[in-house]
């Protein structure tokens, strides 16, 4: 195994690992749009599955106390993974390299952009909108390992607290991660798909320990750096990698000239940056910085039992 690419990997590994332990997603769609240059999807994708499914644990262990008033809410995405898990293993498996590397900046692209916009609105059903989503996100995963972004913009206008933000997340990822590696095991050993190779876990230590290391920095992040813009920052970043990737991967498709790519990476360039640009701006200046006097916006408020109760007691002492 080549060396060079394998340490540039543990440095992005860790800068994606800061990004998912600050706002509970993110590692996949950091990594993956720019390891591609170096790893093919069939060695790179088993190796991101498996690191996710203990990044994912560890995060619903920590958010475990939200998992019964959330359990409901992402119950409905898990149980319809499983049909776009298998479509999208076999996509991976009979696709041609390039073909999935398109794939992957083609899903990327558009998600950057409505994350940048703001896009805000709730499903009034959200249980029949999981239903549909699920496939989706199953499909995406099992083919590019990134549904982060997705299932964010599906969540987060659903109005859930932080930590129930983290918890669902966190089910629903660990449910299409396992699942996903699963259907990779299985597509190797009946379809000869070699997608569980030694290449793949040789990777393994260049990822897993970025990780360790990575996601307990990013949870420190939110003490001073507000969630919104550090998530802004870091789509205008991945917009940026995801133009030149795409630009790379239709000019490598014979979809386009190496002058009419630079044309087409240049537009998306000034597209990511310009909106980019307007997100942070709409933030006011209060939303930049979250000072260490008011950490406490980032916790949980007391439930209304203690509230009521320390109330009473307040009543009492002053009687």
């Amino acid at each position: 195994m080549d060396v060079f690419p394998a340490l540039w990997l543990a440095l992005l590994a860790l800068g994606a690992a800061l990004v998912n332990g600050a706002v509970g997603y993110g590692f996949s769609s950091i990594v993956t749009p720019i390891a591609i240059f170096w790893y093919s999807n069939k060695v790179l994708n088993p190796a991101l599955v498996t690191v996710e499914l203990a990044v994912n644990l560890t995060l619903l262990v920590r958010e475990r106390h939200y998992l019964r008033a959330t359990w409901h809410r992402a119950n409905g995405v898990i149980t319809t993974l499983l049909p776009g898990v298998l479509l999208g293993t076999a996509g991976l498996t009979y696709l041609a390299v390039t073909d999935v590397k398109l794939a992957v900046y083609a899903t990327l692209l558009p998600l950057v952009v409505i994350q940048l916009y703001g896009f805000s609105r709730p499903f009034r059903n959200e249980r029949r909108s999981a239903l549909a989503v699920g496939p989706g996100i199953g499909f995406l995963y099992a083919l590019t390992t990134i549904s982060g972004p997705p299932l964010a913009i599906f969540f987060r206008n659903q109005g859930l607290t932080k930590n129930e933000f983290r918890a669902t997340m966190a089910q629903v990822r660990v449910g299409e991660s396992s699942l996903t590696l699963a259907t990779y095991v299985l597509f190797s050993y009946f379809f000869g798909a070699g997608l569980v190779s030694s290449p793949s876990a040789n990777l393994l230590p260049f990822l897993i320990v970025p990780v360790v290391i990575g996601v307990p920095l990013g949870t420190l992040i939110l003490h001073r750096v507000s969630p919104e813009t550090f998530r802004r920052v870091v789509m205008a970043f991945d917009g940026l990698l995801v133009s030149y990737g795409f630009s790379r991967s239709i000019v490598s498709l014979n979809w386009a000239t190496v002058n009419e790519g630079y044309v087409v990476m240049l537009v998306l360039f000034t597209l990511v940056a310009a909106l980019a640009w307007w997100s942070l701006r709409k933030l006011s200046g209060t939303q930049w910085i979250i000072p260490s006097t008011s950490a406490t916006l980032l916790q949980e408020p007391p439930d209304r039992g203690s509230s009521e109760l320390g109330a009473t007691a307040t009543g009492e002492s002053r009687r």
